[in-house]
């Protein structure tokens, strides 16, 4: 029996460790797996947060890109105004094509750009339901709008499916395109000024002081007359003092020409720049030929004056600094588009930029941006320079007066 016992205690001890050991593995295992629990939780917590982290990042890249073209929109309309200065009508055109990459859906964004009658389309335009627009103000009055549509439907986000950026970006736009009329308008203003300026000291040159010394002119060759029957030994210097006062006449109505060469006619350019290619000859001994299939009429006096400076200055520019002894201004017509080219035989310059251009070519170019024309300096094939100036140039209706 004692034997019996003892093993029946063994085997009870045994089975008390087993109990003890299982249940502290147990305790072990249950630790373990609230740890794991725990951490799972804690990943699952940072995974969403994560998560909202990314989706907010992703939110503000977004963001970030619409602002970067939005900022592209506005540099590209400075650089249009500033950098490269053309007419009006070609800035609006190109305003206009530089709206839909600034929108948020630039694939299936249009926009119209209307001035009174001038109007700039997207290639792509259509008027849709989505529509965002803004008044374009000129000096506290609206002169036309700016119109983006979308051409497919979007999820509501602001204002209809445009974000509320999207608004300040249209604003922004139609203010700056309101300011560029402005200055495009004062421009044309300060030039017409200038001209009439000029005008009317040609005129008082040519009607008043010419006369005048027309007048001293008669005395004194009536004086002359007088001193020689008399046998005046000063009759001899009166006839010098007459005939300074002649040349001081051809003279000033020489400056006169110059300064209003081109009359109110449909023809007067015509002749301004006849009588410019007989002063090359007289002046300055070189050949100054003016080319022409039939005479090109202008019946715009602005226009006129602007394309007799562009001329004037090519040519001043070929015998100044050209050396040249040769020049042809020829005009031809392609599809209702006049062509003026001005072609010396000179020293040719080379390249010709921006940055290296002088003040009296900026002024030609400026010139022809003032009535829509292009114009375009380079060197020519067959040596010298090559002044091409394109333009449109409108005709009266015939019968018309």
């Amino acid at each position: 029996m004692p034997v019996f016992k003892g093993k029946i205690a063994s085997a009870s001890d045994t089975a008390s460790k087993k109990a003890r050991t299982i249940k502290a593995n147990k305790d072990t295992v249950l630790k373990k797996l609230t740890l794991l629990h725990k951490q799972i939780a804690q990943l699952k917590a940072s995974e969403r947060k994560n998560k909202q982290i990314k989706e907010m990042l992703q939110k503000k890249t977004h963001a970030l890109g619409e602002r970067v073209k939005e900022l592209n929109c506005l540099y590209t309309i400075s650089n249009l105004v500033e950098k490269y200065p053309i007419s009006l009508d070609r800035i609006l055109r190109g305003i206009v094509d530089t709206i839909p990459p600034a929108w948020q859906y630039p694939e299936i964004t249009c926009a119209r750009i209307s001035i009174g009658q001038q109007i700039s389309l997207t290639a792509n335009f259509t008027e849709t339901p989505w529509k965002q627009s803004s008044d374009i103000i000129v000096h506290t009055v609206k002169e036309g709008s700016l119109d983006v549509y979308y051409l497919e439907d979007r999820p509501k986000c602001g204002e209809g499916p445009f974000l509320k950026e999207e608004r300040n970006l249209i604003n922004a736009i139609a203010k700056r395109i309101g300011e560029i009329i402005e200055r495009k308008r004062l421009e044309k203003q300060v030039l017409e000024i200038s001209e009439r300026e000029q005008q009317r000291i040609g005129q008082d040159l040519h009607d008043s002081l010419c006369q005048q010394l027309a007048g001293v002119a008669f005395l004194g060759k009536v004086l002359q007359q007088k001193m020689k029957k008399k046998s005046f030994a000063e009759a001899r210097s009166a006839g010098e003092m007459v005939s300074l006062i002649d040349e001081a006449i051809t003279q000033t109505k020489g400056i006169a020409r110059g300064l209003y060469p081109v009359r109110l006619e449909a023809n007067g350019l015509m002749s301004a720049l006849s009588e410019l290619s007989r002063n090359m000859k007289k002046m300055f001994n070189i050949t100054c030929n003016v080319e022409y299939d039939k005479p090109v009429l202008f019946y715009d006096n602005f226009v006129a004056i602007h394309i007799y400076r562009i001329i004037q200055e090519a040519v001043n520019n070929a015998v100044k600094h050209g050396k040249a002894t040769k020049i042809v201004i020829k005009f031809a017509n392609y599809n209702g588009v006049s062509v003026l080219t001005i072609k010396n035989n000179g020293r040719s310059s080379h390249n010709i930029t921006e940055e290296n251009m002088g003040m009296g070519i900026s002024i030609m170019k400026h010139r022809a941006n003032m009535i829509g024309a292009s114009l375009d300096i380079k060197k020519s094939s067959e040596g010298g320079t090559l002044v091409t100036c394109s333009f449109e140039n409108k005709q009266r209706d015939e019968g018309t007066g």
